[in-house]
């Protein structure tokens, strides 16, 4: 595997390096001898097509060392096409042997490393396509900077210097021209005409650069996530499955359309959320799918979060199950404020409201005046030390996605909101869950421990039967539970991390209030 690295990273640099060599060996004419060999044999204008063709080519090569390096197959291809090439054309635009031997070097390393290139193109990538278009542009102005630097003072009957090398350069690549500029020698005009080629290439390029991407994000994505949601709402079985409808994910679709996996690609792994959505029936099929995907894509793959419904599956398919840590369930037909089960609720919502706080809940679309309140809360939570925002299982305070949900407020007696948590949806049937629970830094002592009963009581009358805390990570095991020695060192590794995130202390929190504890794993 190492060996295979560094022979991609030689080939993407001799890409490179071709790419290069072409547009320079543009930079200032041909040998006169060469050309008046070569004259003999082709008219003046194929001549000066083979420039123009190089010019491109070059362009395109280093463009395309950025694929090669990602071991793409199509890149492959086409690198190894555009070699051939530029052999012929070096050896038409003037008998430049040399630069044609380096471009058949390439040609013969790219043969000799083809086993290594076995990557399909990847989904559109917004990012991407705008560092794509940063280099196209960033290859037209050195082109035209260097060119105009190097030439000789006969070719316009100026000496240019560096800073009016880029003043002259911006004129083209903008597409201005500078009337100033007198060509006095066939090369001279033949250059103003590739830049403008290069110019025009360039901007071309970072077009279709963004096209693509922006077609998926705009387009494509709604549509597959309106799909996904559809197969949410028949099929959907965990609190998570709200978080595989947010932009941060892509979508993989079993061929039948009714099954799916939401996923994000960071460092060559893809992370799916929890496990696929659908029929149960087409689970393997659409896990092994997506494997083959993956390693199409060169990514290597995780499911986070993952229920303990599909483990056998997944075990059949040869992963490997790590324990990351426990949902807390609240059993909202038990829970109650009456007799002694009731006694410690009872006592801390008697002495909120002794002091005025209250409970103040309100639908979407929230007002301007509520969403600033709230944002102050999360503010003053997110100055605490260790609080962040997280992401991917988790939202992020967005005034447009709090806007949108319900939200469930402790105020105190002036109206000031002192805590709050935004309600979201679960597709599990009969639970209820929240995302966001923030509160301010001199609210009272008991304020969320306030909110949450009172929320729970709420979903009680609503009907629910069951309500997530979420997941306390790396927080231990359950008695009877089967748990491999490398998940125990790894739960004892992370528990005694306390002066990073405290694990334990999440973990009692929640168990104040939790019936029972379902474990999630990542695969």
């Amino acid at each position: 595997m190492k060996t295979r690295s560094i022979l991609v990273w030689i080939v993407a640099l001799v890409t490179l390096g071709s790419g290069l060599l072409n547009l320079f060996s543009l930079i200032g004419p041909s040998l006169p001898q060469r050309v008046a060999l070569l004259q003999e044999l082709f008219p003046i204008k194929f001549l000066h097509l083979s420039r123009f063709l190089t010019l491109i080519i070059g362009f395109a090569l280093v463009i395309s060392s950025i694929n090669i390096y990602k071991r793409k197959r199509r890149a492959f291809y086409v690198v190894l096409l555009l070699s051939g090439l530029s052999v012929l054309f070096h050896l038409t635009k003037g008998l430049d042997y040399e630069e044609a031997s380096f471009s058949l070097l390439l040609a013969i390393i790219l043969l000799l490393s083809r086993n290594s290139f076995t990557v399909k193109s990847s989904l559109p990538d917004l990012n991407l396509g705008l560092l794509r278009l940063v280099i196209a542009m960033g290859i037209a102005f050195s082109y035209g900077v260097a060119g105009f630097w190097f030439l000789d003072k006969r070719e316009f009957g100026i000496d240019f210097t560096f800073g009016d090398s880029i003043h002259r350069t911006l004129l083209f690549f903008t597409l201005v021209g500078d009337p100033e500029l007198v060509p006095r020698t066939h090369y001279a005009r033949w250059f103003l005409d590739s830049l403008y080629v290069m110019s025009t290439v360039a901007i071309g390029y970072s077009v279709f650069a963004l096209y693509r991407p922006a077609v998926y994000k705009f387009k494509t994505l709604p549509r597959e996530r309106a799909l996904a949601k559809d197969i949410l709402i028949k099929y959907g079985r965990s609190s998570l499955d709200y978080f595989k409808l947010w932009p941060d994910k892509s979508y993989y679709f079993s061929p039948s359309q009714s099954c799916f996996l939401a996923y994000r690609v960071g460092g060559n792994f893809a992370v799916v959320l929890a496990d696929p959505v659908g029929p149960e029936g087409e689970m393997e099929e659409t896990i092994r799918r997506f494997m083959e995907f993956c390693k199409e894509n060169d990514w290597r793959i995780a499911f986070h979060q993952a229920l303990p419904d599909f483990l056998f599956i997944y075990e059949k398919l040869g992963f490997r199950k790590l324990e990351v840590g426990d949902d807390a369930i609240v059993d909202l037909t038990q829970f109650t404020l009456e007799g002694g089960a009731g006694k410690e609720f009872r006592h801390i919502v008697n002495k909120i409201e002794k002091s005025g706080v209250h409970i103040m809940r309100y639908e979407p679309p929230i007002s301007e005046e509520v969403l600033k309140q709230v944002k102050e809360v999360s503010d003053e939570w997110l100055r605490i030390p260790g609080r962040r925002e997280r992401g991917f299982t988790l939202g992020m305070f967005e005034p447009n996605y709090i806007r949108s949900t319900p939200l469930f407020t402790a105020a105190d007696k002036d109206g000031k909101v002192l805590a709050f948590v935004n309600i979201i949806p679960s597709y599990r049937r009969g639970e209820a869950t929240i995302d966001l629970m923030r509160r301010r830094t001199e609210a009272p002592n008991g304020i969320m421990d306030y909110l949450f009963v009172k929320l729970f009581l709420y979903n009680k009358e609503k009907g629910y039967e069951r309500f997530s805390l979420g997941m306390a990570p790396m927080s231990g095991f359950q008695e009877n539970e089967e748990a491999s020695l490398e998940e125990k060192a790894i739960h004892y590794f992370f528990q005694h991390l306390n002066f990073i995130f405290s694990f334990t202390g999440l973990r009692q929190y929640k168990a104040k209030f939790a019936s029972f504890w379902e474990p999630r794993y990542t695969i």
